[in-house]
């Protein structure tokens, strides 16, 4: 792939629309709402429940504008990666007491790996956990592997683990309870460090992510899956790559927080439930702007699910409860007040369903800002899909390797 000119034709697309993509819609709301074209807006709002639904899948139902047909059809073209094939199946034995997504991915990094590893007779793994994945990788490959973690309990939990399913000929593994961060660190670089060391970073949060990629600058193969671009700073964690600096986006704290939000595989049942809370939310939104204007944007936080399958008011007692205000209002008045919002709060939902639209789009432009920075540094790179993403929505992976 060249990345280069994906990465150009995707900021193009995305640029003129940052207005959209780059703020809160709620917390700008009635004036975010206002930089929706208004054709996108009423054909929206022309859509049954199943028309909502397909535009959260990415799809377009019936006549839309054709402006946002062309974007969309744009993103989605650009947005497509190559699958990488295939799995490598597990044993009952070695999947035991692993969650059905915790297994989907081993299986699929071990179909990744296998090709890759004629070189290989080290690896590190960081944020390893219990070590699952570097347990497999030293039983299946031969690889002498060092997981690092910084939590001690879970890497004691996978000695026990290793004790309890230990083959004959033992295991090449060994733990190491440590923080991996940017500059020297003299017990860990090493390492990270020779053509036939292998170095893996399995849904490295934010930062993270990057700081494996420089750790990892000698290594002979490099696998990378990030997630949690939320947690990243701007402009330190992007753009890291030169041609990423003579084409960034106007990313800020609310796009990267939209990065996270690439789903298109949700249920019918999941579905109905995004759009009940972000109801509650939206009218508890618009009544705390009503009777107390002076907070501004007031957070609800995160409620318990069963308050959402109730009445609003139930909802909104305990949110106001939670915050300490009180706007002298009824139940039933309370109930009432969210029947009269229920046009402006759909307006803000399907501004949502848009604005969603976006998120493949933004999360590819962080990888392949990165995959960037990998070939500048000589090696050859790879972004591939990798996981089915109704099990593991963070599915993109960077594996880099240099010759030996």
């Amino acid at each position: 792939m060249d990345f280069q000119a994906r990465l150009e034709a995707l900021t193009h697309q995305l640029r003129p629309w940052s207005p959209l993509w780059s703020r809160s819609i709620l917390q700008g709301w009635p004036d975010s709402g206002a930089a929706y074209p208004e054709d996108w807006l009423a054909y929206a709002r022309s859509l049954d429940e199943a028309g909502e639904r397909r535009l959260d899948q990415g799809a377009l139902a019936g006549a839309p504008p054709p402006a946002l047909s062309a974007l969309l059809g744009a993103l989605q073209e650009l947005t497509a990666l190559p699958w990488h094939p295939g799995h490598h199946a597990l044993t009952v034995a070695e999947t035991q007491g692993l969650s059905a997504k915790k297994t989907h991915e081993l299986e699929r990094v071990l179909a990744l790996l296998a090709p890759r590893t004629h070189s290989i007779q080290e690896a590190v793994d960081i944020g390893g956990g219990m070590g699952h994945l570097a347990r497999l990788c030293a039983r299946t490959f031969g690889w002498t592997f060092h997981s690092i973690d910084r939590d001690a309990a879970l890497q004691d939990k996978g000695r026990r683990w290793l004790t309890k399913t230990r083959p004959a000929g033992g295991d090449t593994l060994c733990f190491i309870q440590a923080s991996v961060e940017d500059g020297p660190q003299p017990q860990l670089d090493s390492l990270f460090s020779g053509r036939d060391r292998a170095s893996i970073g399995l849904h490295t949060c934010g930062p993270l992510a990057l700081t494996h990629l420089r750790k990892s600058q000698g290594a002979g193969l490099v696998l990378n899956i990030g997630c949690c671009y939320d947690k990243l700073e701007i402009p330190r964690d992007y753009p890291v790559s030169r041609v990423g600096s003579a084409h960034p986006l106007p990313f800020t704290p609310h796009a990267l927080a939209l990065t996270t939000r690439g789903r298109h595989h949700k249920t019918e049942e999941a579905f109905a439930r995004m759009k009940q809370v972000y109801a509650w939310r939206f009218a508890f939104d618009l009544l705390s702007r009503r009777h107390f204007p002076e907070r501004g944007f007031v957070r609800a936080g995160d409620a318990p699910r069963a308050l959402y399958a109730g009445r609003f008011a139930i909802y909104a007692r305990d949110r106001l409860a939670r915050l300490g205000l009180d706007p002298g209002m009824t139940d039933a008045a309370l109930n009432a007040f969210e029947v009269s919002v229920r046009a402006e709060t759909r307006d803000l939902l399907l501004c949502h369903l848009l604005r969603d639209r976006f998120a493949r789009a933004l999360e590819v432009v962080l990888l392949l800002d990165r995959a960037l920075l990998l070939e500048e540094s000589g090696f050859h790179v790879e972004l591939l899909q990798i996981f089915d993403p109704s099990l593991s929505p963070r599915n993109l992976a960077l594996i880099a390797s240099r010759s030996a």
